[in-house]
């Protein structure tokens, strides 16, 4: 009896008479899903969305899909890759700029348009990011604090200093120090303790 190899592709079953007919078959079909995602790759890049996480997932992964050249354990790898980068809401154009606006909204972003807000938004997670890293490595204090409390020491913080993020000469490293310090004293109890005699004060909000 001949030996059938089967694998699922969005709920579709692929299914031969024998081995070499399925290899071919699967062959067939990583290369058809690699044209696809190529040419959202190339729709990404020409609007400017490399900031997409499926872009930056993609470039992580080895860059341009394809099957030449690849024997048959390499074209299931790069199956895996296809169907996680095209099952992805950010690898299309829409589906970034869906995230992108979602996005926006939980952080507290405001924008003009969507060239200001993917200016914006790639700077607002840079700083993010960076603050992030900052607190885990230099305070060990990330994981306490959470990323909806850097987003929102970041939007006060710009707020309070009038900085715009999409200004291109503004210097993201150079905030970094200031949004980790408020963080700090926000989350650093404002507590004042007074002795007056044989009386101990502790004044709260």
């Amino acid at each position: 009896m001949a030996e059938i190899i089967t694998f699922n592709k969005d709920s579709k079953l692929l299914q031969g008479n024998s081995k070499t007919d399925n290899i071919k078959a699967m062959r067939k079909e990583a290369s058809r899903l690699a044209s696809l995602a190529n040419k959202r790759v190339a729709r990404l890049e020409r609007n400017e969305l490399k900031d997409s996480p499926a872009y930056k997932q993609y470039i992580e992964s080895g860059g341009k899909f394809g099957v030449k050249g690849k024997d048959y354990n390499q074209v299931q790898q790069e199956l895996s890759r296809l169907n996680r980068f095209i099952n992805a809401q950010t690898s299309t154009v829409k589906g970034t700029i869906d995230n992108l606006k979602s996005m926006a909204a939980n952080t507290g972003i405001t924008y003009k348009n969507l060239k200001d807000l993917k200016t914006k938004s790639a700077k607002f997670f840079e700083l993010a990011g960076k603050v992030e890293q900052y607190l885990r490595s230099v305070d060990d204090m990330a994981s306490a604090v959470g990323y909806q409390k850097i987003w929102e020491a970041i939007n006060e913080y710009t707020d309070k200093a009038r900085i715009d993020l999409g200004d291109s000469e503004r210097d993201i490293d150079s905030m970094i120090q200031d949004v980790t310090t408020a963080i700090k004293e926000y989350e650093t109890p404002d507590t004042i303790n007074e002795i007056n005699q044989n009386f101990f004060y502790r004044l709260t909000d």
